[in-house]
């Protein structure tokens, strides 16, 4: 199956994390990123975008979590 990819952004101050989108392709997502810089709010934080790929009918948290 194919992957996909999710462009997410992230505020360091907050450790809040947005969704931005989720594409059939890098290059989607690359240019989904190049388009989310210009807007109110990310162009002021052009360095929390990051692209994460991910493969469906997976588990992604397969170990738990903790509160810190």
């Amino acid at each position: 199956m194919d992957p996909l990819f999710v462009l997410l952004h992230s505020v360091a101050e907050t450790g809040r994390v947005k969704v931005v989108g989720i594409y059939s392709s890098r290059a989607l997502a690359e240019e989904a990123e190049a388009r989310s810089r210009l807007l109110p709010g990310f162009a002021d934080e052009p360095d929390g975008f990051t692209i994460e790929q991910y493969e469906l009918d997976k588990d992604h948290w397969s170990r738990g979590f903790i509160r810190l």
